[in-house]
């Protein structure tokens, strides 16, 4: 006799897709980026370089959310 239950048929959210889509596209971006023993020298200065195009772009896109972060708190106040 086992101890977990099945997972229930719930309706799966709006929210918990978005966050399913985002942890997947994450994974995809680190699986890309993630330097190997066995890579050759120039594959590793690229994956490297991917690194930081994704620094970059999250350093780009932060004062976007941030705003979008205060805008929503003034529109619910």
């Amino acid at each position: 006799m086992s101890d977990s239950t099945p997972p229930k048929n719930e309706p799966e959210k709006p929210g918990d897709a978005l966050a399913e889509k985002a942890k997947s596209a994450y994974q995809w971006w680190d699986n890309l980026a993630t330097l190997n023993a066995d890579d050759p020298l120039w594959m590793g200065a690229l994956k490297i370089g991917v690194r930081v195009l994704g620094v970059l772009i999250l350093l780009a896109l932060s004062p976007l959310i941030l705003l979008g972060v205060m805008l929503a708190f003034i529109a619910v106040a």
